[in-house]
């Protein structure tokens, strides 16, 4: 894998998540989604990058188990 496929940025989370890539701008300051890396540090500016690691892991942390119903 190279370097560059490694890291995602947040238009490109869409095709892979099903999430819109407001949610996670909107996550980024709420507090919810996956970790991130910004390129410039303590700042509130700077290129947001996802490593590919962490999204599916974050995806993985989603899946919920089925509840048995009355037919299970």
């Amino acid at each position: 894998m190279s370097a560059q496929s490694q890291f995602l940025t947040t238009k490109e989370l869409p095709a892979i998540t099903g999430f819109s890539a407001s949610y996670f701008e909107k996550g980024r300051h709420l507090g919810y989604g996956p970790r991130f890396l910004r390129s410039k540090s303590g700042s509130r500016t700077g290129k947001i990058l996802y490593r590919r690691t962490d999204i599916e892991s974050w995806l993985a942390d989603l899946a919920c188990e089925p509840q048995g119903g009355a037919n299970a």
